[in-house]
């Protein structure tokens, strides 16, 4: 009976505390319906750009907060056991505003039946164990993401699309070792917290870091092992637009070199990038720098008073740039260093053997220090830059020949070497040249073109240059070159070596040296070259006459000659063909008037297409072939003919067939006045300008024809 009784108080008991949860269901609901889990003020908004960098940290705890309260709890049943499966489950609709927090468990991946829940909008699963991020598009309302403290290795691209409310992505202390392109991108306007601190990468592309149109609270990369930031997409900033600010944790990695011209291809320019990232926070510190001439475009930049305090007063950044090496360097802010001049590179690709090699960017120029390197030639190839500063002093160098960086060469040193020989094309090349050591060596003679280095100072000491009238030109150029160092020390000796004499008391009465005899010599020579480039003139300009005139008169003699024999074929060829427009009637009437009583009168076998030609052949090509199959060709030349591109094709044939390969002759009768300039080819334009041609109106016009015709 007791036990009856308690039974009945147990359940009424459990009735009570169904009713008070139901009741406290029915409120907790009615809340959550009436509240959104984030609230933003809409006056809060900054003031300006200036604002909005100085009090990042205000609009970005501020002036948004999270009401937990209006979320449902959303359970997760999971088994640890090997290959188990995990999922969501929950009493409310599944269309309700959703909350997970399973935290401190075993889960290896995220439930498969996420996406039976659209709503859920604040997913809490660290400190588990899942080792893959899905794609969570289907989960459009998340606004939280917190997954630290698991074993992800990869993110892919795509595993944000769609969530257009995310809001903050925590993933600290996995195993992140790759973010493929597209996982961060623009389209993701409300996100502004992403945390990636303590993982594995060792990259970070810059269009996620600096690529955002929005503010971005945090940024956090840092204690990872980043060596490099990249830029695989090419990313540019767009001048219309405005980025960030932001706040980006880049300390406790392994950075070292800061890839300028990366960053100058982003901002495009440099000061455009760093007038984009005033207002922001990064953070550099603890990362092994390397201060070298790759942060001297920046270096210099901040070195502007101005730039320098305003960036410093917004967010400081320049003070956490710390170098590492060089060793004289260290321990030092690179950005705010003083003297730039202490920015270089050592260049090794193309640098010499033996040799030290410096990019120095603040004096613009490459220097080449190859002192006492053993050298015996120039190398061919050196690192590239526009100015070129090189020391060969104290080698084995016997020749200086023209190379291709020459055109690049400021200063050249090549003391205290073997050279005898110059090249004389060293002028020429040198256009940058302004110092030029050659003292110490074992010149006997000097290139004339030497003298139109004008600007460069030139030491010439201690040579062994020979005194000859070849060399007179040296005491003219001493008097007009100031420049020239150590002029006491340029001696040349005579032929016999008996005699030192400076260079400055130099005269051609010691040598035997007729100025009058060297004056004819260069005026007969400049006589020979202005005939020279008059005959060069003239045989491009006449080129087609002189080619016209060998062809008739020289080519025919030079021919092999042999017994005339009658050739078997000797019956099908003709004496003449007449070459004419026969559509043009008065052309066609001259002929019949003209020629073919000639023709008659004295047995000369012609062709005549008009009068010969077969019906139903093509009359190009018969007319060809009687042009190659007779002795001569006569051609009447009309206006009308050269307007007729098939008889202009005729006419070219047949000075090709006839005068060009000597196969016979080619007689031009002009049958009215025209303009040579309307034959469209050149040789045959080149005839009638030497005159060879009969008019058709020739009183002996039938005795010239047969002077030509006996010549064949």
């Amino acid at each position: 009976m007791m036990y009856q009784f308690r039974l009945f108080i147990a359940r009424v008991l459990v009735f009570i505390l169904l009713i008070i949860q139901d009741s406290n269901f029915l409120l907790s609901l009615a809340m959550r319906q009436s509240q959104d889990f984030v609230s933003c003020q809409p006056e809060c908004s900054p003031l300006s750009r200036m604002d909005e960098g100085r009090n990042l940290d205000k609009y970005c705890d501020d002036c948004c907060t999270y009401n937990y309260r209006a979320l449902n709890r959303l359970y997760v049943n999971e088994s640890c056991e090997i290959n188990s499966t995990s999922y969501f489950l929950s009493n409310m609709s599944h269309d309700s505003n959703f909350e997970v927090k399973h935290r401190h468990s075993c889960l290896t991946s995220i439930p498969g039946n996420i996406c039976n829940f659209p709503r859920i909008q604040h997913l809490d699963l660290r400190h588990n164990k899942i080792t893959q991020l899905p794609k969570l598009s289907c989960v459009r309302e998340l606004v939280i993401l917190r997954l630290s403290n698991n074993q992800i290795q990869v993110l892919r691209a795509g595993i944000f699309d769609g969530l257009t409310k995310l809001r903050q992505v925590y993933l600290s202390r996995n195993r992140i070792h790759t973010i493929e392109m597209g996982v961060f991108h623009d389209e993701l306007k409300e996100l502004n917290v992403i945390n990636l601190r303590e993982n594995d990468l060792t990259e970070v592309d810059v269009v996620w870091l600096l690529g955002m149109t929005h503010m971005i609270c945090l940024a956090d990369v840092r204690t990872n092992k980043i060596t490099k930031l990249t830029n695989k997409s090419n990313f540019t900033m767009d001048p219309s637009k405005k980025y960030g600010p932001s706040r980006i944790y880049l300390h406790n990695n392994e950075l070292r070199i800061l890839d300028t011209q990366m960053l100058d291809a982003i901002g495009n320019p440099l000061a455009s990038l760093l007038s984009n990232l005033l207002y922001w926070r990064l953070t550099l510190i603890r990362n092994p720098w390397h201060c070298d001439c790759r942060i001297h475009p920046v270096a210099k930049l901040y070195s502007g008073t101005a730039l320098r305090t305003l960036m410093a007063a917004v967010n400081g950044t320049s003070n956490d740039f710390i170098c590492n090496t060089p060793p004289n360097l260290r321990g030092q802010c690179g950005l705010l260093h003083q003297n730039l001049s202490d920015f270089v590179c050592n260049i090794t690709d193309f640098c010499p053997s033996g040799c030290l090699c410096q990019e120095q960017p603040e004096a613009d120029r490459m220097v080449i220090n190859c002192q006492n390197a053993g050298l015996a030639e120039m190398p061919k190839r050196l690192p590239f830059h526009e100015k070129l500063f090189l020391n060969f002093q104290n080698n084995s160098i016997g020749i200086l020949p023209e190379l291709p960086y020459m055109v690049r060469i400021v200063h050249l040193d090549i003391s205290d070497n073997n050279l005898t020989n110059i090249s004389s094309e060293l002028a020429s090349s040198a256009d940058k040249l302004k110092y030029l050591n050659l003292a110490n060596n074992r010149l006997k003679y000097l290139p004339e073109t030497i003298q139109k280095l004008l600007p460069t100072e030139i030491d010439l000491s201690n040579n062994m240059l020979i005194c000859s009238c070849d060399t007179l030109w040296l005491n003219d150029w001493f008097e007009s070159k100031p420049h020239i160092k150590n002029r006491s020390n340029i001696t040349c000796s005579t032929a016999n070596g008996d005699q030192k004499i400076t260079i400055d008391n130099l005269q051609p009465d010691e040598f035997n040296c007729r100025g009058s005899n060297s004056e004819t010599i260069r005026i007969v020579l400049g006589i020979f070259s202005s005939l020279a480039i008059l005959l060069t003139i003239g045989i491009i300009r006449f080129r087609f006459e002189i080619m016209a005139s060998y062809h008739i008169y020289i080519l025919p003699k030079m021919k092999l000659k042999w017994t005339p024999e009658v050739p078997e074929n000797e019956l099908e060829q003709h004496d003449i063909f007449v070459l004419v427009n026969d559509e043009h009637a008065p052309d066609r009437l001259w002929v019949i008037e003209n020629l073919i009583p000639y023709f008659d009168q004295n047995f000369i076998k012609s062709y005549i297409s008009f009068r010969d030609g077969i019906i139903g052949e093509v009359t190009a090509d018969a007319n060809i072939t009687n042009i190659h199959n007779s002795r001569t060709v006569l051609a009447v030349i009309s206006k009308s003919l050269l307007d007729d591109r098939l008889k202009r094709f005729e006419l070219k044939e047949s000075y090709c067939h006839k005068i060009k390969q000597g196969n016979g002759q080619l007689v031009l009768i002009k049958r009215e006045e025209f303009d040579p300039a309307l034959v469209n080819n050149r040789h045959i334009q080149a005839m009638f300008r030497l005159k060879q041609f009969i008019n058709a109106d020739d009183v002996e016009l039938t005795k010239k024809i047969s002077l030509q015709i006996d010549r064949v």
